[in-house]
């Protein structure tokens, strides 16, 4: 009777001391996981060139200073991307001169920005995945040019 309550108790101790640790472990992990990574300079840059009357829409991710920037031409207008991008490109570096301002027309970009963009307001996406997948997105639009 003795030798199966301490045995007892040695388990019990074990479990609830184990449990308590993993608890601590995941607490640290989740807080590093979701901290929000703040996309206010890409909602800027999206009101931005919103306004401007040959862009119907546009998706924008940002890190810190940098956003990457998509623009939704239709119509017509896609005869004249190039001073589209250009104009685009010029009023945001005007807001954002601290940063380096990205702007594109491809629909590959369109689609890589707006997966980030879903991710982000998920928190579905940690700070260095995000500046990785940015670089892809950076070297996407290198190769298109």
């Amino acid at each position: 009777m003795k030798k199966s309550f301490i045995f007892l108790f040695i388990f019990l101790l074990l479990n609830l001391g184990g449990c308590d640790t993993g608890q601590k472990t995941f607490e640290a992990q989740s807080a590093d996981d979701a901290s929000e990574i703040s996309q206010k300079v890409a909602e800027d840059a999206e009101k931005t060139v919103k306004e401007l009357d040959r862009v119907d829409d546009a998706t924008a991710v940002s890190n810190k200073k940098d956003v990457y920037v998509h623009l939704d031409v239709r119509g017509f207008d896609r005869f004249f991307l190039k001073d589209i991008r250009k104009e685009a490109k010029d009023k945001l570096e005007a807001e954002n001169p601290d940063g380096t301002v990205e702007v594109s027309t491809d629909k590959k970009i369109e689609l890589e920005l707006t997966e980030l963009k879903q991710k982000l307001s998920d928190q579905e996406i940690t700070r260095k995945q995000l500046e990785d997948d940015l670089k892809k997105v950076d070297k996407d639009l290198k190769a298109g040019v």
